[in-house]
Order: structure tokens, then C-alpha cells, then sequence
């Protein structure tokens, strides 16, 4: 069974030299594994789980399965690719949240899923090393022993994912859509264009390579306007997507997050930073 395993030098940075933000606009953070599907596991297995984390995670939600995704490192224009239905009918994906909406599980025949959501405004972000990492950790190990306890197969995995959710809020170093150049160190217009910007949103992506330039997954930005639900505000919605693979295990989960990290931190500006309050 697939456990977590310590990542190499060579392929990651120390965490002192990644930027630290100690006000980072994230409001929720995802680490995926995606493995080989588990053809044993049924619905009812699910819920069997579930009761063993039952008194962390007592709510429960049923959702459609999400498809396969699998990064080439050939470039396409669609770079997914969807399992085909010639296969039994897999069992849906099942939800596992806290009471307070914080913390959530997803799991289904091919995938563990853990979340972390920011609820309130005055709540702090919890540090990646310190909480978010060992509590993904601590979760699939508990999945990866329910399955062999019940014989349901091996993991094998197949892929790693990293997601980091950003509001930036207007009022906060910027006030229009139209600012696209405070928020974002991409951007800049000059005054003499025949048309000034109401509002950006862009998707890219990016190869994400080793230390010795060997591709090892994709980087996916995804930036769009948005309203604040809570009091419609405007606010750009900053999605950063790190997808990839490295060795047998869970190593990619640092290298994806070292990515987020730092795209995040070049695609936006000095002075986002001060509001930011980077170190």
C-alpha cells in the first residue's frame, strides 16, 4: 500500500526559501491523489469508511464522480483524458465534511481528495507544513488501511494534484476590475491603447520540470472576475492548479505545492504583496 514518503533534495526547495505570505488571500486548499481503479470498491464500501472518521467528519454529501485526468508531457490542446463508460457503472463520489465546513474528504473508486475552506474572514490560513500536508497525510493513511483491511486492492498511483483558491477582494489595494495592473505583474496597458480594460480573465498553463529539466506535470493559472456572495464585492477569483507525477508515491504533492507557491508570488505584484504582507 502506497504510504507517505519523504521527497529529495534535488527536486524541491527548502520551504525557508519559498515566499511567505502571513495574510495570503487563499480561501481553500485541495491535494489529490488520483491511482489505478480500485474495481472492488463499491458504495457500500464507502460508507464503511466513513465510519471511521465518522467523529471528525459527521456530514455527508453524495456527488457524480470526477473523471480521469491524466497530464501528457506532450502538449495538446486538451490535455485530459476522460475514461471512457465501458466499465461497470463506478460508484459515486462520496463527501465527508466537518461540522464547521472546514475540512473535507472526497473519496471514490480512483481518487482521495482532501480540503481545506476558510469560512470566515477573520480565520487564518493553516500552514501548508504544519496542517495541511500531515492532515492529507494522516487521512490517506487511514484510507490506504481500510483498503487493505478489507481487501479491496492496492493503490497504485497515478497521478498527484495540488490547488490553491485565491480571492482577491477589491478595497484591498484596488478598487475596479479595470486595475488589473495592481493585482497582477503580467499585466500592463498602456494609456494610449484605443481601448482601456474593463476586467481580465485568463487561463494558461505552464510545464513544470525537475531539477535536471525533466518534465514532471503541468501548472494550470486560472483567473476570473467575480462578486463576493457575502456583499458583492468585486473580487478576482486567482485559481492555481499543479498536476503531475513523481516516483511511486506522494512526492509531487511538494514540488506541485512549490509551484503554486511561486507562480503565485511572480504573477502578482510588489504591492499586493505589502497588503499581503510578505516576509
Amino acid at each position: 500500500m502506497t504510504k507517505p514518503s519523504s521527497t529529495s533534495r534535488s527536486n524541491t526547495l527548502n520551504r525557508d526559501e519559498l515566499p511567505v505570505f502571513d495574510n495570503p488571500p487563499i480561501v481553500e486548499t485541495v491535494l489529490s491523489v488520483q491511482f489505478q481503479r480500485l474495481a472492488a470498491i463499491q458504495s457500500v464500501h464507502l460508507g464503511s469508511f466513513w465510519q471511521r472518521v465518522r467523529d471528525r467528519f459527521p456530514k455527508t454529501e453524495d456527488h457524480s464522480p470526477l473523471p480521469l485526468v491524466v497530464e501528457q508531457a506532450v502538449p495538446t490542446p486538451a490535455s485530459f483524458q476522460f475514461r471512457l463508460e465501458t466499465e461497470p457503472l463506478s460508484p459515486r463520489r462520496l463527501w465527508l465534511v466537518n461540522d464547521s465546513r472546514t475540512e473535507m474528504i472526497q473519496i471514490q473508486s480512483d481518487r482521495f481528495v482532501k480540503n481545506w475552506r476558510k469560512n470566515n474572514d477573520s480565520e487564518l490560513y493553516p500552514r501548508f507544513e504544519a496542517v495541511i500536508k500531515p492532515a492529507f497525510e494522516r487521512d490517506y493513511q487511514i484510507f490506504c488501511n481500510f483498503l487493505r483491511e478489507e481487501s479491496l486492492g492496492e493503490i497504485v498511483l497515478n497521478q498527484c494534484e495540488v490547488t490553491y483558491v485565491n480571492h482577491i477582494i477589491s478595497g484591498e489595494g484596488w478598487e475596479s476590475w479595470s486595475e488589473a495592473g495592481k493585482i497582477f505583474s503580467f499585466w500592463t496597458q498602456s494609456q494610449n491603447m484605443a481601448n482601456q480594460l474593463e476586467d481580465l480573465s485568463l487561463q494558461a498553463r505552464f510545464p513544470i520540470l525537475g531539477a535536471n529539466k525533466e518534465w514532471l506535470g503541468r501548472l494550470y493559472l486560472d483567473i476570473q472576475p467575480a462578486l463576493r456572495t457575502s456583499d458583492g464585492k468585486p473580487m478576482y477569483v486567482m485559481q492555481l492548479t499543479a498536476r503531475g507525477m513523481l516516483g511511486a508515491g506522494l512526492e509531487f504533492l511538494d514540488i506541485g505545492r512549490q509551484s503554486v507557491v511561486k507562480s503565485f508570488d511572480q504573477f502578482t505584484t510588489p504591492h499586493m504583496h505589502k497588503i499581503w504582507q510578505k516576509r
